[in-house]
């Protein structure tokens, strides 16, 4: 009564996860060093894929997790915070390295992160790290806290 479909539902899997997008898509332009971002014109500026990632990268580093509503149930963010007044700064850069290379792969934009680098000077802390995007392409990104 019914027609026999031969139908294979886990190559149909495989080819819609080789199709999902690598990209971050559409992404306003932000000016860490003004607070804000980019107007030309009246109008808001748009990334690159590759400052897209950097700009991702440093919203990561740079925002307090379990903080703000906002974020609330997407583990977005970093506890840096908490490793203040640590006098252990080796303990601190290899836990906030694994942090940030943990939630960074949260990102369908990368593959993995490289050359992590972590600069204490006072109360600034430097964090500089290479991405290795999805499309093998490389992005320098660095941040202080």
């Amino acid at each position: 009564m019914f027609p026999e479909v031969n139908y294979d539902f886990e190559t149909e899997e495989e080819n819609l996860v080789a199709m999902q997008s690598t990209k971050i898509g559409r992404t306003p332009l932000y000016d860490f060093d003004r607070g804000r971002y980019v107007v030309r014109d009246g109008k808001i500026i748009e990334c690159t894929q590759k400052e897209a990632v950097r700009q991702w990268v440093g919203f990561l580093v740079k925002t307090a997790a379990d903080k703000f509503d906002v974020y609330d149930g997407t583990d977005f963010g970093t506890y840096i915070e908490n490793y203040i007044g640590y006098k252990d700064t080796a303990f601190v850069a290899s836990e906030i390295k694994r942090e940030v290379e943990e939630k960074a792969l949260d990102n369908r934009a990368i593959e993995s992160i490289e050359d992590f680098q972590f600069k204490k000077e006072g109360d600034k802390l430097t964090i500089s790290l290479t991405v290795v995007m999805t499309d093998k392409t490389e992005v320098e990104v660095e941040t202080s806290v």
